[in-house]
Protein backbone atom coordinates (compact mmCIF):
# COMPACT_ATOMS: atom_id res chain seq x y z
CA UNK A 1 0.00 0.00 0.00
CA UNK A 2 1.40 2.85 -1.31
CA UNK A 3 1.49 6.59 1.25
CA UNK A 4 -0.19 9.01 -0.70
CA UNK A 5 0.99 12.01 1.59
CA UNK A 6 2.53 12.76 4.94
CA UNK A 7 1.37 16.40 6.38
CA UNK A 8 1.75 18.00 9.73
CA UNK A 9 -1.02 17.63 12.02
CA UNK A 10 -2.61 18.98 15.49
CA UNK A 11 0.13 18.77 18.01
CA UNK A 12 3.41 16.34 17.45
CA UNK A 13 0.93 14.20 15.35
CA UNK A 14 1.56 13.85 11.28
CA UNK A 15 -1.46 12.59 9.22
CA UNK A 16 -0.09 9.49 6.79
CA UNK A 17 -2.86 9.05 3.95
CA UNK A 18 -3.00 5.78 2.22
CA UNK A 19 -3.34 5.30 -1.27
CA UNK A 20 -6.62 3.52 -0.61
CA UNK A 21 -8.17 6.42 1.45
CA UNK A 22 -6.93 5.10 5.10
CA UNK A 23 -5.16 7.39 7.41
CA UNK A 24 -2.36 6.58 9.99
CA UNK A 25 -2.56 8.89 12.53
CA UNK A 26 1.75 9.02 13.54
CA UNK A 27 4.01 11.04 16.19
CA UNK A 28 6.29 12.30 14.33
CA UNK A 29 9.66 10.78 15.47
CA UNK A 30 7.63 7.76 14.85
CA UNK A 31 7.33 8.48 10.85
CA UNK A 32 11.09 10.21 11.13
CA UNK A 33 11.86 6.80 12.80
CA UNK A 34 10.61 4.66 10.00
CA UNK A 35 11.98 6.63 7.61
CA UNK A 36 8.49 7.32 5.86
CA UNK A 37 7.92 9.15 2.26
CA UNK A 38 5.19 9.87 0.25
CA UNK A 39 5.73 6.79 -2.49
CA UNK A 40 6.69 4.13 0.07
CA UNK A 41 4.70 1.16 -0.23
CA UNK A 42 4.01 -0.85 2.62
CA UNK A 43 2.67 -4.35 3.13
CA UNK A 44 -0.20 -5.25 6.01
CA UNK A 45 2.35 -6.51 8.95
CA UNK A 46 4.01 -2.28 8.51
CA UNK A 47 1.09 -0.89 8.58
CA UNK A 48 0.07 -2.62 11.32
CA UNK A 49 2.68 -2.38 13.16
CA UNK A 50 2.52 0.98 12.98
CA UNK A 51 -0.64 1.75 14.10
CA UNK A 52 0.17 -0.68 17.67
CA UNK A 53 3.28 1.35 17.64
CA UNK A 54 1.17 4.64 17.41
CA UNK A 55 -1.46 3.20 19.41
CA UNK A 56 1.17 2.40 22.76
CA UNK A 57 2.63 5.93 22.45
CA UNK A 58 -0.79 7.62 22.46
CA UNK A 59 -1.67 5.37 25.47
CA UNK A 60 1.93 6.10 27.23
CA UNK A 61 1.36 9.86 26.70
CA UNK A 62 -2.15 9.84 28.32
CA UNK A 63 -1.42 8.31 31.33
CA UNK A 64 1.77 10.36 32.06
CA UNK A 65 -0.91 13.23 31.87
CA UNK A 66 -2.91 11.63 34.46
CA UNK A 67 -0.27 10.80 36.56
CA UNK A 68 0.97 14.37 36.33
CA UNK A 69 -2.35 15.39 37.70
CA UNK A 70 -2.43 12.63 40.84
CA UNK A 71 -1.77 9.32 41.82
CA UNK A 72 -3.16 6.39 39.90
CA UNK A 73 -3.29 2.51 40.92
CA UNK A 74 -2.55 -0.04 38.03
CA UNK A 75 -5.94 -1.25 38.02
CA UNK A 76 -7.55 2.60 38.34
CA UNK A 77 -5.10 3.20 35.56
CA UNK A 78 -5.53 0.17 33.30
CA UNK A 79 -9.33 1.23 33.27
CA UNK A 80 -8.66 5.09 32.51
CA UNK A 81 -7.05 3.70 29.39
CA UNK A 82 -9.65 1.47 28.29
CA UNK A 83 -11.81 3.93 28.17
CA UNK A 84 -10.20 6.19 26.22
CA UNK A 85 -11.23 6.67 22.32
CA UNK A 86 -9.92 4.29 20.16
CA UNK A 87 -8.22 2.22 23.00
CA UNK A 88 -6.20 -0.72 21.90
CA UNK A 89 -5.88 -3.63 25.44
CA UNK A 90 -2.57 -4.91 24.17
CA UNK A 91 -1.36 -1.06 23.60
CA UNK A 92 -2.73 0.33 26.69
CA UNK A 93 -0.99 -3.21 28.60
CA UNK A 94 2.18 -2.46 26.62
CA UNK A 95 2.31 1.72 27.98
CA UNK A 96 1.15 0.64 31.62
CA UNK A 97 4.29 -2.06 31.81
CA UNK A 98 6.62 0.79 30.58
CA UNK A 99 5.04 3.33 32.65
CA UNK A 100 5.57 1.00 35.74
CA UNK A 101 9.01 -0.02 34.78
CA UNK A 102 9.72 3.57 34.45
CA UNK A 103 8.90 4.33 37.98
CA UNK A 104 5.84 6.43 37.15
CA UNK A 105 3.24 3.98 38.01
CA UNK A 106 3.85 2.40 41.99
CA UNK A 107 0.51 0.42 43.55
CA UNK A 108 2.98 0.00 47.03
CA UNK A 109 4.37 3.54 46.84
CA UNK A 110 0.44 5.26 46.08
CA UNK A 111 -0.74 2.90 48.72
CA UNK A 112 1.66 4.63 51.21
CA UNK A 113 0.68 8.40 49.82
CA UNK A 114 -3.04 7.59 50.00
CA UNK A 115 -2.80 6.10 53.97
CA UNK A 116 -0.87 8.86 54.46
CA UNK A 117 -3.46 11.07 53.10
CA UNK A 118 -6.63 9.42 54.66
CA UNK A 119 -5.49 8.69 58.11
CA UNK A 120 -2.83 11.72 58.98
CA UNK A 121 -4.87 14.28 56.72
CA UNK A 122 -8.03 13.76 56.79
CA UNK A 123 -8.13 11.59 60.12
CA UNK A 124 -9.76 8.49 59.11
CA UNK A 125 -9.91 5.25 61.27
CA UNK A 126 -8.35 2.11 59.73
CA UNK A 127 -11.51 0.85 58.59
CA UNK A 128 -12.85 3.87 56.44
CA UNK A 129 -9.23 4.55 54.74
CA UNK A 130 -8.91 0.53 53.67
CA UNK A 131 -12.20 1.18 52.30
CA UNK A 132 -11.45 4.27 50.16
CA UNK A 133 -8.49 2.32 49.17
CA UNK A 134 -10.17 -0.70 48.26
CA UNK A 135 -12.36 1.84 45.60
CA UNK A 136 -8.69 3.11 44.28
CA UNK A 137 -8.10 -0.36 43.16
CA UNK A 138 -5.28 -1.66 45.15
CA UNK A 139 -4.49 -5.01 46.63
CA UNK A 140 -5.32 -6.16 50.29
CA UNK A 141 -1.60 -6.80 50.51
CA UNK A 142 -0.56 -3.12 49.15
CA UNK A 143 -3.36 -1.61 51.63
CA UNK A 144 -2.51 -3.76 54.54
CA UNK A 145 1.42 -2.85 54.59
CA UNK A 146 0.68 0.73 54.03
CA UNK A 147 -1.76 1.23 56.96
CA UNK A 148 0.27 -1.44 59.33
CA UNK A 149 2.42 1.78 60.95
CA UNK A 150 -0.91 3.30 61.47
CA UNK A 151 -2.55 0.85 63.36
CA UNK A 152 -1.41 1.20 66.83
CA UNK A 153 -3.79 1.48 69.36
CA UNK A 154 -1.77 4.84 71.01
CA UNK A 155 -1.71 6.21 67.86
CA UNK A 156 -5.65 5.80 67.28
CA UNK A 157 -6.44 6.83 70.73
CA UNK A 158 -4.59 10.18 70.25
CA UNK A 159 -5.82 10.61 66.93
CA UNK A 160 -9.06 10.22 68.35
CA UNK A 161 -9.11 12.42 71.67
CA UNK A 162 -7.61 15.21 69.01
CA UNK A 163 -10.62 14.69 67.04
CA UNK A 164 -12.69 15.14 69.93
CA UNK A 165 -11.42 18.42 71.33
CA UNK A 166 -11.12 19.92 67.64
CA UNK A 167 -14.50 18.88 66.64
CA UNK A 168 -16.80 16.81 68.83
CA UNK A 169 -16.58 19.32 72.30
CA UNK A 170 -20.36 21.48 71.62
CA UNK A 171 -21.24 18.02 71.55
CA UNK A 172 -19.81 16.59 74.47
CA UNK A 173 -20.82 18.31 77.89
CA UNK A 174 -22.13 15.93 79.84
CA UNK A 175 -21.13 12.50 80.59
CA UNK A 176 -24.41 11.37 80.89
CA UNK A 177 -26.32 12.91 78.02
CA UNK A 178 -26.28 9.49 75.78
CA UNK A 179 -27.85 10.95 73.00
CA UNK A 180 -24.58 13.47 72.40
CA UNK A 181 -22.69 10.43 72.82
CA UNK A 182 -24.66 8.18 70.37
CA UNK A 183 -24.43 11.11 68.09
CA UNK A 184 -20.70 11.84 67.73
CA UNK A 185 -20.33 7.69 68.14
CA UNK A 186 -22.28 7.16 65.17
CA UNK A 187 -20.04 10.40 63.46
CA UNK A 188 -16.92 8.46 64.28
CA UNK A 189 -17.93 5.10 63.05
CA UNK A 190 -18.49 6.70 59.60
CA UNK A 191 -15.04 7.65 60.12
CA UNK A 192 -13.92 4.35 60.35
CA UNK A 193 -13.39 3.40 64.09
CA UNK A 194 -14.33 1.12 66.06
CA UNK A 195 -17.17 1.62 69.04
CA UNK A 196 -14.39 0.25 71.44
CA UNK A 197 -11.97 2.60 70.24
CA UNK A 198 -14.48 5.49 70.94
CA UNK A 199 -15.90 4.53 73.64
CA UNK A 200 -12.26 4.73 75.22
CA UNK A 201 -11.62 7.91 73.52
CA UNK A 202 -14.87 9.48 74.77
CA UNK A 203 -14.03 8.16 78.69
CA UNK A 204 -10.46 9.83 77.75
CA UNK A 205 -11.91 12.81 76.51
CA UNK A 206 -13.95 13.37 79.67
CA UNK A 207 -11.62 12.76 82.28
CA UNK A 208 -9.08 15.30 79.55
CA UNK A 209 -12.28 18.04 80.31
CA UNK A 210 -12.58 17.41 84.05
CA UNK A 211 -8.51 18.28 84.16
CA UNK A 212 -8.88 21.57 81.68
CA UNK A 213 -12.16 22.55 83.94
CA UNK A 214 -10.31 21.76 87.30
Amino acid sequence: MKIDAITPAKGSLCEVLLENGDTLWLHAELAQAEGLHPGDDLDEAQIAGLRQRAAERRAYEYGLYLLEKRGYSYRELYQKLMDAKHAQEDAVLAALEKLTRYGFLNDALYAEQLARHYVEDKKYGIRRAEYEMRHRGLSQEDIGNALAEYDDAERISGQLLEILQKKYARYLTDPDDRKMTEKVTAALVRRGYTYQQIRYAIEDYYVWLEDQES
